[in-house]
């Protein structure tokens, strides 16, 4: 655990916080107040996952990391940097992230992602995934059909498909997956993809395409190696993923709303 690290960030984050009583420090006659010390220390627990305990040498350590902060914030202010045109650029720029996070949360409250919407998001997806196909495979895309009828050439001539993928593929991913595409659902990529979904569902475990597919990447020749039943997640395995899915929805409609009421020229 990077103790150090994320302690600074959480100083960092306590900065908007309130001043109450208790101070557990003063700083040329400015106060460190205990709630201070308390907040960054619940949060840095949050952040490590329940890692890192609370103690009395970890509030020592977070006491005087506000200290420096609050000597080296006196400082600054000394110098005048606090009114220079680049801090007052990025105090903008953090005034309006935080706005609008404000917004984003707005938006959220007033359109509570619950459990039942989730529950539901996954019933649908889950739906379609049952009764489905998966594959495993890989594939070398080249720059013309020529390139691609060559390397099928060479592959039926005992090339290793991994190899020619690392040194031809005009994939960028491929010189370390070896062409690995990991497995996909054969539905989704009929949807997506029809043209690369019916030249993968014709090949049978083992087989590698006999003629080149084009695309919009270039052209094809794909390798499967695995053909299963498609699995389906349990609902506590995706269910968060899913929440933040259905909350990023919930605000790209609000701002879709916005643009398309907008004067924007």
């Amino acid at each position: 655990m990077r103790l150090n690290r994320l302690a600074a960030a959480l100083v960092a984050a306590t900065l908007t916080l309130p001043v109450l009583a208790a101070p557990v420090a003063t700083v040329n006659g400015v106060a460190i107040d205990k709630s201070e010390v308390d907040n960054a220390v619940a949060m840095l627990q949050r952040n490590s996952n329940g890692q890192v305990k609370d103690s009395p040498s970890l509030r020592e350590e977070v006491k005087n990391r506000l200290i420096n902060r609050e000597l080296i914030l006196q400082e600054a202010k000394r110098r005048g940097l606090d009114k220079s045109p680049e801090v007052q650029k990025r105090l903008d720029e953090v005034r309006n992230d935080l706005v609008q996070e404000a917004l984003f949360a707005d938006i959220l409250k007033k359109n509570p992602v619950d459990d039942a919407k989730v529950r539901a998001a996954y019933d649908k997806i889950a739906g379609n995934v049952r009764g489905t196909k998966e594959i495993h495979a890989y594939q070398i895309v080249l720059g013309s059909e020529d390139d691609a009828k060559k390397a099928i050439a060479d592959l039926k001539k005992g090339s290793n498909f991994e190899s020619l993928a690392k040194s031809r593929s005009k994939d960028p991913t491929a010189k370390q997956s070896g062409g690995d595409m990991g497995y996909m659902n054969l539905s989704a990529l009929e949807r997506d993809v029809p043209p690369l979904a019916a030249a993968l569902k014709s090949l049978p475990k083992g087989g590698v395409s006999p003629a080149p597919v084009k695309s919009n990447a270039g052209w094809h020749v794909f390798k499967v190696t695995d053909v299963r039943d498609a699995k389906v997640p349990s609902y506590d395995q995706v269910k968060g993923q899913l929440a933040r899915d259905l909350q990023e929805q919930e605000i790209a409609k609000t701002v879709d709303g916005l643009r398309s009421s907008a004067k924007i020229q």
